[in-house]
């Protein structure tokens, strides 16, 4: 103990929690894009500020638990810089914090192992040893702490000195807001700001109306299926050209109509299904906060309207919109299962149909091809093994794949399930599928894995889009199908969705744009947008990909405008 007193002493223990502090500073110089002399500043600023803090208290372990929430965010931060390569803590990942349930995130980390290890091999001991340093008797000297001023002081000021070249080289990344991990904070408060404005959802679109009525005979027997996929990525649907032929049910069928070209708006559930289910879109999205769904607009039209979703409520947007049905239902695992796959959304749909309204809209959101793809599929749709992922790694890939494959047949078999039991009513009828946002599945030298990342790439944004119409829509509004056949090829994003359904389903409102309605002749849409940081709309041609998506945008025949 004596050794172990003499070896860890107040200063030694001063410079250790510094090194630690600056660990993220230090992995970030090498991961981000950034001019060489704003890496220097990224190390000099912060360190002179971490220098200050540490020095607040004569027992340093004090301060560096003080700063647990720093700590916090440095080991989120590490852990996000090891899944996805690069870039700071975007606000949407904050936000997924609160909208991802436990079981999800277990998931995801017994497969994150040598990330979650390294965060506490690196956190941990630093925490333990600032409690030792808290119950010793002595404390850092008045000289020892004058001279840390006076060293924070010194690269405080040749931090800001060499800031001024490095701003004028690249005034629009070599800022001071830039600087972890002062951007990490400012990300995480506009994130609580988001969420305090998404709590006041109820109020602040209370008057809302769309003032909808339906164009459509009253007496007409009319419904339709919104389905909402989950992590479905377009490049590994056999409709889409992929080599194994993971769509067989619905590559056979004449009357499916997919959109090759595809992009959702952006890459997290949280805003892309909202995104989906409203008028706002990437260009506009705060007004969110003031609109409804289009679910109550089918409902002022006189339809009945259903929600049933096969995953747990998580307190964002979709969960307002899914309380706007007339019935609304998110089915729960018995407590021996940790889940349930989509076929349980059947025999509800069964339900529904066989019920009798005269009209009406059912939306469903999927599981998908959530991670982790091996639970999201029966025996029945497991067409490749082996299948079982120990670890996230190149080692492991050939099975990750073929349990996302897997589970791509399993949304096969329930989108064709759906459509037999539509066709079964004889009534005018149309089912509209597509993804909230795709997956990194380890495609190139990035190693990139799942979504949400705050640069997205190719594999996540491009998605899969299927409309399939009754034989009774078909021939009472051929127009409708004709232009969706007509469009197959054509450049669109997510935001099409909302405007389209109001269209099949013969809804008239002041908010329905029909240049944005697949089914209209006035259809238009000369650029694609994606929702960034802090909800500012970047067009797609300016995101910055790397040449890896690129290539792969080529490959598929996409222009990433």
């Amino acid at each position: 103990m004596k050794h172990f007193n003499r070896l860890f002493t107040q200063r030694r223990i001063f410079w250790i929690f510094l090194a630690v502090m600056l660990v993220p500073n230090l992995f970030l110089c090498f991961t981000e894009h950034l001019p060489f002399l704003f890496k220097v500043v990224y190390i000099l600023i912060p360190g002179a500020l971490y220098l200050l803090l540490l020095n607040l208290s004569r027992k340093p372990g004090i301060t560096f638990w003080a700063l647990f929430p720093l700590h916090f965010i440095g080991a989120f931060q590490l852990v996000l810089l090891y899944l996805f390569g690069n870039s700071i803590i975007a606000s949407d990942m904050f936000l997924n914090m609160f909208t991802t349930n436990s079981g999800e995130a277990f998931e995801l980390l017994d497969k994150l192992a040598p990330a979650v290890v390294g965060v506490f091999i690196l956190y941990l001991p630093a925490l333990a040893l600032a409690v030792y340093s808290i119950r010793r008797s002595d404390s850092l000297t008045p000289l020892f702490q004058k001279r840390a001023f006076m060293l924070a002081m010194l690269l405080l000021g040749a931090g800001l000195l060499i800031y001024t070249p490095a701003h004028r080289q690249a005034p629009h990344r070599a800022r001071l807001d830039n600087l972890y991990p002062i951007n990490a904070f400012n990300n995480a408060r506009f994130a609580v700001s988001s969420w305090k404005a998404a709590k006041n959802y109820h109020r602040t679109s209370r008057d809302f109306d769309y003032r909808a009525s339906s164009s459509r005979d009253p007496q007409m027997p009319e419904v339709y299926i919104f389905v909402i996929g989950e992590t479905a990525r377009a490049g590994n649907w056999g409709l889409y050209g992929y080599e194994r032929n993971t769509t067989p049910r619905l590559s056979a069928r004449h009357d499916v109509i997919h959109f090759d070209d595809v992009l959702t708006q952006i890459n997290a559930t949280h805003k892309s299904v909202p995104l989906m289910l409203s008028p706002a879109d990437a260009l506009d999205f705060n007004q969110i906060y003031r609109q409804k769904s289009l679910i109550t607009a089918f409902k002022q039209a006189g339809f009945r309207t259903a929600f049933i979703s096969n995953q747990l409520r998580n307190g964002s947007f979709t969960d307002f919109f899914a309380d706007e049905a007339d019935c609304t239902l998110y089915l729960l695992a018995p407590k021996n299962k940790t889940h349930l796959y989509d076929n349980v959304l059947l025999p509800v749909v069964d339900s529904l149909l066989q019920s009798g309204p005269t009209k009406q809209l059912i939306v469903l959101h999927t599981y998908g091809s959530h991670f982790n793809y091996c639970e999201r599929y029966t025996a029945e749709n497991r067409s490749f093994t082996p299948d079982y992922i120990n670890e996230i790694n190149r080692k492991d890939r050939q099975a990750m794949i073929n349990a996302y494959d897997n589970s791509i047949v399993a949304t096969d078999w329930l989108l064709d399930q759906l459509i037999e039991r539509l066709d079964r009513t004889g009534k005018t009828s149309a089912l509209l599928y597509l993804s909230d946002h795709g997956e990194d599945l380890l495609d190139d030298d990035r190693d990139r894995f799942l979504h949400a990342s705050p640069i997205p790439t190719y594999y996540q944004l491009h998605i899969p889009f299927v409309l399939w119409f009754s034989p009774q829509y078909a021939r009472q509004f051929p127009l409708d199908t004709q232009q969706a056949r007509e469009r197959h090829k054509t450049p669109f994003d997510s935001r099409v969705v909302f405007h389209t359904l109001l269209s099949i389903g013969g809804i008239e409102t002041d908010y329905r744009i029909d240049s944005l309605s697949l089914v209209s002749p006035s259809f238009h849409l000369d650029k694609r947008y994606y929702l960034g940081e802090r909800n500012i709309p970047v067009p797609v041609k300016y995101l910055p990909f790397d040449d890896e998506d690129r290539q792969a945008f080529e490959r598929h025949g996409i222009a990433p405008r």
